[in-house]
């Protein structure tokens, strides 16, 4: 049997590009609030989420699906799809896991130095210049990334934070007509982890798919 990529799985490495140079001039305002945003992050980790990701292509929605994030650190996070299908996506330093239930298929690479590790890494990443618009009123932020140098289209995020400042809502989008919206509901913050919390229990008997990005 080959590979078999979901969705989700392609979704989740769209956010693991490599990474691109700031867009644009930046904005002082924007990026004080950022900082602000990237202190809250920090602050409440170990935290959960529940999250719902919607996936766009030329304005239709194509796919749906939700679940819990665990968050230990920038390095250690578990993504845990629960409807409509089981599915979970781990990232521990370098390296991440992601095993389709219904599959029963483990897809295992390597994030290489330089790239983006999902969307946390967009968020926390120190980039001066990268947010180069806000909006106080819809506590809105947004960041342009310039293509990479290997040719990859650029990236622009909108990221709408709570009077918090955690992320509430991002929205990524490209020059491929495709937009991955996230909603994050309900964060649990500064929780203690237990030891399963961040791994992966996988059948003996699951076809395993070594597949490193380029």
């Amino acid at each position: 049997m080959g590979p078999r990529r979901s969705p989700a799985l392609l979704a989740l490495l769209l956010l693991l590009l490599p990474a691109s140079r700031p867009a644009g001039a930046a904005s002082p305002g924007a990026e004080e609030f950022m900082r602000r945003v990237r202190a809250a992050i920090l602050d409440s980790q170990p935290f959960r989420v529940d999250f719902v990701q919607q996936v766009f292509l030329d304005g239709e929605l194509e796919m749906e699906e939700s679940g819990e994030i665990v968050f230990a650190d920038r390095g250690r996070v578990k993504w845990e799809y629960r409807r409509p299908e089981s599915k979970l996506f781990l990232l521990e330093g370098g390296r991440y896991q992601y095993y389709d239930r219904e599959a029963n298929q483990l897809t295992r690479g390597t994030v290489g130095e330089g790239q983006q590790r999902l969307i946390w890494e967009l968020l926390l990443a120190e980039r001066p210049g990268a947010a180069v618009s806000w909006e106080p009123g819809q506590r809105l932020v947004r960041l342009r990334l310039d293509a990479g140098a290997g040719g990859e289209e650029g990236q622009e995020l909108k990221v709408f934070v709570g009077a918090d400042f955690l992320p509430r809502r991002v929205e990524q989008s490209g020059a491929d007509q495709v937009t991955t919206v996230y909603r994050l509901e309900r964060y649990r913050r500064r929780v203690a982890l237990q030891a399963g919390d961040l791994s992966l229990q996988v059948p003996a008997d699951a076809e395993v798919v070594e597949d490193p990005l380029p």
